[in-house]
């Protein structure tokens, strides 16, 4: 490295947030990145120093934690060393590192992080809620008067909310935060989550009012005539379903208004009986079906203190509330896309249908004119059908039902309004009841999802691929509604854990970090006493402790995953136990050396959406694509086998390390004895998911692998080069072909356009990833990301960006890019916890350019692909040449960015 590099610390985090605010981890983890113009920059040292106030960090002061000089090149998941942290704390902090010259760098800037309300005896709020016994009409809006001294100066303030199920918090007139959808769904009946929000700006000297409204959410899911709520219909009076949290009654609140001042002293407005009550606008709130506002019923004022409560009733004291409170630290659900609609029909007299041009899960914003009392009904859809909206795909198999959104104007000008607690997945909006003929303007899509920062980008010369990743980056986005990502916007809005497995496996495409912390405590939240965890989290019924393993233990794989990702094993270490409970369940229930399977009505799933699937009847012998389910649940048993392994290796635990990979040799083992064929190389008659999953475990002996992955290869070829695999199938298929460098035959894959591919669909109009392979732009669910698995070889193989085998948070990374078909370039970005990692390339004949980029604190293995075994290679100075043959040279680098060129 040159002596003269600069080196700069920035990207701080907490619990891998920036600057977070109201975290409740008494003992959080700290991480940073390193950039530097120069090469092979790699951290030898850290130091960390903490303060209560900044201007101590300025004065070399740390009176909270001061981590001295450690001799460690690690940057992500440091564990905070200072006291344990109390309520309200707040603490400044920042980095500085040595490199290889041990020279240190300047300081970082000033990061900072500030706790929640730690005890349950820091909340002398209570929860309320209406003071009437009634279980439907309008909902309830809350507000409370209070004074701020004037002769004195606020220091800081925070407002501390939960609801029971959704609220938006207003103080003096303005919605505090940017947030929506809050907070996030858990099982209400055991922990709900509270937000922080810092409300200095939002205070004035003198009289003010806190308002919240209300909407029932997950939390309560009331029935209306003709309005969809079959979800819950669905689990309700299941044989074996427990209580519903669905149906739990009138929307509950806690808020705790906390003003710091100057002289130290603390003012405190709590929610309480002397809280004021009184209907709403909103008259019916369904997380499912939809939202009903009445503007006549909007009170002017209400949340401002010229606002007039006199007739208001005292708020009730909620009789019952959830055991925990805990905040809310992943991402909040915002509004990120504001679309306008590109196109607007009238199919009939006063029927008005928008067209946005794109599937998006939010909710329509509507400007409209007229006089009181005008209904305008609003009905969301993915089809139309002769011109109208089509509710197809969205309301189950429930008749005569729909979701639906109304408005009642108040009159008297323009009024602008958008449902506030529910959402829909939809491309069209059909508009009813409008006095005038609406403007192409009229009406705009909100398209929203979690705030966390998109980490991929890919382009390439291929318009296809291209359009498979923005339909594939579009259905992520719809499933960032809550950490366990509910899939299918519409019908059933339930967290199913195989879903969000497959929708991540090998995509990087946004920061996950904290949102995978979120997930696993929402899992283990409902982990059974038996060890069992739930197939949908969370369960609303208790129902769905389902019997196939892929979809109960895909959390533990995640938690795998995400460690090699991040680096996370504070996330490992806090839920090790409850891991163990559930493989030691397993293994209770094992037959024969492998996890047993049942049929659909036991609750497994099987390789589910494999080509021809009939969902009602998703077990089909005769189909030569089906593999049983005895087949995808012992990878399922291998699977997490191996995740255990992985997990007690990085918590030092060696013999139970040894354990787990002993459970998953002999699990890979039994598989191969009792479905392999001998005469033909194949398992289930050479079905591509049961060959791919026997290749993903490594289940064929040595001399068997090469003919078995022939076995798969002949397979695609013989379908036309088409998938013939389901959600559990297709991502181990990827793995494998990039393994094995078949990138020729998963190019073949990703070009087709004909039934099953991703062309089909782009040919058949889809702007996001639809449920089935079937999906012919008229019917089913449209937006649904469970065979998106495909696009992780764009970043994977054909960008070449990849972890090395035992590389955890990109420390050690692997660029080695496919060169196939016709493209001609490729490029790709993938920002890690420790920066971006960049490969581009272009080829011109049997020319091509190699452009890459390491992070600091990195090292890479780069696979530069020969287009002639006599090509020559400019590589450049201190890349080393490690292996040259006739298809690649092989470099070994530190960080930086390198250009290699071949002629």
């Amino acid at each position: 490295m040159d002596s003269k590099a600069e080196v700069a610390v920035s990207g701080l985090t907490v619990n891998y947030l920036v600057d977070p605010r109201g975290i409740d981890d008494r003992t959080p983890t700290l991480g940073w990145r390193l950039t530097s113009a120069e090469r092979d920059i790699a951290q030898s040292a850290y130091r960390v120093r903490a303060a209560s106030s900044p201007r101590y960090l300025a004065q070399d002061r740390p009176d909270l934690w001061d981590s001295g000089t450690v001799a460690s090149d690690r940057q992500v998941n440091i564990d905070y060393g200072g006291p344990a942290m109390t309520s309200r704390a707040q603490v400044f902090w920042q980095v500085r590192v040595w490199t290889g010259d041990d020279r240190p760098s300047a300081w970082s800037p000033i990061a900072h992080w500030e706790t929640g309300l730690l005890e349950p005896g820091d909340w002398t709020a209570e929860w309320i809620t209406d003071s009437t016994a009634r279980t439907a009409g309008p909902l309830p809006i809350f507000a409370k008067r209070f004074t701020v001294s004037p002769r004195r100066r606020i220091e800081h303030a925070r407002l501390y909310v939960s609801g029971l199920g959704l609220y938006e918090a207003r103080l003096n007139g303005r919605k505090v935060g940017a947030d929506v959808l809050t907070p996030s769904v858990t099982d209400y009946r055991k922990r709900a989550l509270y937000k922080t929000y810092d409300v200095a700006e939002y205070l004035r000297t003198g009289d003010n009012v806190v308002g919240l409204l209300v909407g029932n959410g997950f939390f309560n899911v009331p029935e209306r005539e003709g309005r969809y709520w079959e979800s819950v219909t669905w689990k309700k009076g299941v044989a074996g379903s427990g209580e519903t949290i669905r149906l739990s009654g009138r929307p509950k609140v806690i808020a705790q208004l906390e003003i710091r001042y100057d002289d130290g002293d603390v003012e405190r407005v709590a929610s309480d009986a002397t809280w004021r009550v009184d209907d709403g606008p909103i008259d019916f709130s369904g997380y499912y079906g939809g939202e009903d506002y009445d503007a006549r019923r909007w009170q002017s004022g209400w949340d401002r203190p010229d606002g007039d409560h006199s007739r208001w009733r005292h708020a009730a004291v909620a009789a019952e509330a959830p055991a925990t409170l805990s905040a809310q630290f992943e991402p909040a659900v915002i509004e990120a896309e504001r679309l306008p609609a590109i196109a607007l029909t009238e199919p009939e007299p006063g029927v008005y249908v928008f067209d946005f041009g794109t599937s998006l899960v939010g909710w329509p914003r509507i400007e409209v004119e007229g006089s009181a009392g005008t209904r305008i009904a609003l009905y969301p859809g993915w089809y139309l059908d002769n011109g109208r909206v089509s509710q197809n795909g969205m309301v189950g198999w429930v008749p005569n039902v729909v979701v639906a959104d109304h408005y009642t104007l108040a009159g008297g000008g323009v009024e602008t309004w958008q449902p506030r607690f529910g959402y829909h997945g939809f491309r069209y909006l059909e508009v009813r009841g409008l006095p005038n003929r609406p403007r192409l303007s009229s009406v705009t899509g909100i398209a929203v999802r979690a705030a966390t920062a998109a980490t991929t980008e890919f382009d390439c010369s291929h318009g296809l691929l291209n359009a498979m990743d923005r339909i594939a980056d579009r259905s992520m986005r719809s499933a960032m509604i809550a950490p366990t990502m509910p899939t299918d916007p519409n019908r059933e809005k339930a967290g199913w854990q195989a879903d969000r497995g497959i929708a991540l496996s090998g995509v990087h495409r946004y920061d996950f970090a904290a949102y995978n912390q979120a997930m696993l405590r929402e899992v283990f939240d409902a982990q059974r006493a038996d060890g069992d965890l739930p197939g949908i989290v969370p369960d609303p019924t208790d129902f769905w402790y389902i019997g196939d393993i892929n979809w109960s233990g895909a959390p533990i794989v995640q938690a795998h995953e995400s460690y090699r990702r991040y680096g996370d094993t504070a996330s490992l270490r806090r839920h090790y136990s409850g891991m163990r409970r559930y493989f030691r369940l397993l293994c209770s229930r094992e037959q024969d050396g492998l996890y047993p399977a049942g049929d659909i009505a036991a609750g497994y799933f099987g390789d589910w959406m494999y080509p021809g699937q009939h969902w009602q009847h998703p077990f089909d012998p005769d189909n030569a694509h089906f593999t049983p389910p005895e087949m995808t649940v012992a990878w399922g048993y291998w699977r997490i086998a191996t995740a255990m392994a992985a997990i007690a290796q990085a918590l030092d635990e060696a013999d139970h390390a040894l354990e787990y990979r002993g459970k998953a040799e002999a699990i890979a083992s039994e598989y191969h004895r009792r479905f392999f064929d001998p005469a033909t190389a194949a398992y289930a008659r050479g079905a591509q998911t049961a060959t791919a999953l026997a290749l993903d475990m490594g289940a064929p002996p040595k001399e068997l692998r090469d003919p078995v992955l022939a076995t798969l290869v002949e397979s695609i070829r013989a379908a036309g080069n088409h998938l013939t695999a389901g959600m559990i199938g297709l991502p181990a298929i990827v793995r494998v072909l990039t393994e094995a460098g078949r990138h020729d035959v998963l190019h073949d894959l990703a070009v087709q356009t004909g039934y099953p591919s991703y062309g089909y669909w782009l040919e058949h109009g889809a702007t996001a990833l639809p449920e089935s392979w079937e999906w012919n732009g008229r019917e089913g669910v449209a937006d649904l990301n469970i065979l998106g698995g495909l696009t992780s070889w764009f970043t994977g193989g054909l960008a070449g960006i990849q972890q090395e085998p035992d590389a955890v948070a990109y420390d050690r990374i692997r660029i080695a890019p496919a060169v196939v078909g016709s493209l001609t370039t490729v490029d790709a970005t993938v920002r890690t916890v420790r920066g971006e990692i960049v490969s581009r390339w272009q080829r011109d004949g049997d020319a091509m350019r190699l452009d890459i980029v390491v992070p600091a604190n990195s090292i890479a293995t780069v696979v530069v692909p020969l287009l002639r075994g006599d090509a020559e290679i400019i590589a450049p100075d201190r890349a080393r040449l490690i292996d040259r043959n006739d298809e690649n040279a092989t470099y070994r680098t530190g960080s930086g960015a390198w250009t290699f060129t071949q002629r």
